[in-house]
């Protein structure tokens, strides 16, 4: 919107969304193209043809249109020295239009724009404002009384910008845009890779992730609980075929059993695989299993109940359709967790960890289901856990750690006052990144940095001794 709030919606025909103080319906934004602008009416949104800006076609008093998307009149007016506001008094009397004046044009159905041109006609201080004074105070106005908006597709920088903005600018219940940046570039997310995922952000990293990776290539979300928590991926509006393609989902509680397994793969040289799970197949065990316990049992009618009548013979209460159904979604679930479980023994491409977990507790137990030379990125929003990781991951020899904060501060860019915003938010949380290397090599790089230290200092010793020798012989001639 005009006034920097963001809304989600879906288009649908009969859907329904409240906007502001009025419910509208969604049916106008299907076939709308991205980036289009239209403005709201107490029932409806109507799409505004070839509109660029949000009040591009506004004309108030002495300023049209084209000053007010620039943000006021060309350079050359800004004298500043006839006009200023050294004389006014806020005694909010300046304005002879009443509020029931005003409600009786909104009554007779006036549009936003002529009710905006009432008020400055109106009002005794519009020809002494400077056309700074007269830009801010049009755009006040049109925010109120020509509500216009602006559909953008649901990208991963634009749901991103939305709930960090909608969020209040706090990062601890939103990441900002630029963070998500950071961690996909640093984490080396590409089409193709199969990336390690642990977002405690209700997914709007993981679909940012998803789509960087564009239909190719795995991404194996972990998360903990039940089930995984990811209601903010359905604002990236992803093809259902490719989540399924593409995404995993692989509880945590269920990693100390595949280390065992990884580590075995690694030591028998990538040979070996898991056997197919038999659970969960309509054999007949299972359904003389499923019979036993009395869960899927035929409903009868109270009609047939009331009658009485005997059951014919060979007449059974197992209800075998609603058994078949268990058994696929069971075995869908299987799986899916079989495929995660492949994938993470085979190993991941690259890490991408934001999580409000401890990071130093976690990402070492991530970092054995990454390969070796693979790049990893945390994100977290306070910079102590991250030094704790910082340490023991250089102990344990990972290579080219680093740690970032990014400054981030919005600039207004007009003609005469450009200038930072006024507000900004304090930090969008902080980052370690680092490439993994496997603990033979960190070993072998070490031990080989201590000869060589060994070495030089045997040559500064041998140096010295050499030294000695030639002052004696000097004192001898």
């Amino acid at each position: 919107m005009g006034d920097g709030r963001n809304f989600f919606a879906c288009a649908q025909q009969k859907g329904m969304m409240r906007l502001g103080r009025v419910t509208i319906s969604l049916s106008s934004l299907i076939g709308v193209p991205y980036g289009s602008v239209l403005e709201v009416h107490p029932d409806r949104l109507v799409p505004l043809p070839g509109a660029t800006e949000l009040y591009e076609d506004l004309s108030v008093g002495d300023m049209d249109g084209n000053d007010f998307a620039r943000g006021g009149a060309p350079l050359g007016e800004y004298d500043g020295v006839s006009l200023d506001n050294r004389d006014f008094a806020d005694t909010n009397t300046a304005q002879r239009l009443s509020m029931e004046e005003v409600e009786e044009l909104k009554r007779s159905g006036a549009s936003g724009q002529a009710i905006i041109q009432a008020l400055a006609s109106n009002s005794d201080t519009w020809e002494k404002k400077t056309a700074f004074a007269k830009q801010k105070w049009t755009q006040k106005k049109a925010h109120k009384y020509v509500v216009r908006v602006r559909a953008l597709a649901g990208c991963g920088s634009n749901v991103a910008e939305a709930l960090f903005v909608k969020s209040g600018l706090v990062k601890t219940t939103a990441i900002r845009p630029d963070s998500i940046a950071q961690l996909l570039s640093f984490g080396n997310v590409a089409a193709g890779a199969r990336v390690l995922v642990l977002d405690s952000y209700s997914g709007v990293v993981l679909g940012c992730i998803l789509e960087r990776l564009g239909g190719e290539g795995k991404a194996i979300s972990l998360y903990a609980g039940a089930q995984a928590h990811i209601d903010h991926l359905k604002y990236f509006n992803l093809p259902t075929d490719q989540l399924a393609q593409t995404l995993v989902h692989f509880p945590a509680s269920a990693l100390a059993e595949l280390e065992v397994g990884r580590a075995r793969r690694r030591a028998e040289g990538g040979e070996g695989g898991e056997e197919e799970d038999a659970r969960f197949l309509a054999t007949a065990e299972e359904e003389a299993r499923a019979r036993a316990s009395g869960k899927f049992v035929l409903h009868t009618t109270r009609e047939g109940e009331g009658q009485g009548e005997e059951k014919a013979a060979g007449q059974e209460d197992f209800d075998r359709a609603k058994w078949l159904k268990y058994l696929e979604k069971k075995r869908r679930r299987l799986c899916v967790l079989a495929e995660g479980r492949r994938l993470l023994i085979e190993g991941a491409d690259c890490l991408v960890v934001a999580s409000r977990h401890d990071p130093s507790v976690v990402v070492p137990r991530l970092l054995a289901f990454l390969e070796d030379g693979a790049a990893f990125a945390v994100y977290h929003e306070y910079l102590e856990p991250l030094v704790a990781l910082y340490a023991s991951l250089m102990e344990a020899g990972m290579l080219r750690l680093q740690m970032l904060s990014t400054w981030w501060r919005e600039y207004q860019i007009l003609p005469g006052r450009s200038h930072p915003h006024m507000s900004m938010s304090s930090d969008g949380g902080y980052l370690l990144t680092g490439i993994k290397v496997s603990q033979g090599e960190a070993g072998q790089r070490e031990g080989g940095g201590e000869e060589e230290r060994q070495g030089q200092e045997g040559e500064k010793s041998s140096g010295k001794e050499g030294g000695g020798n030639r002052k004696r012989h000097r004192s001898q001639r």
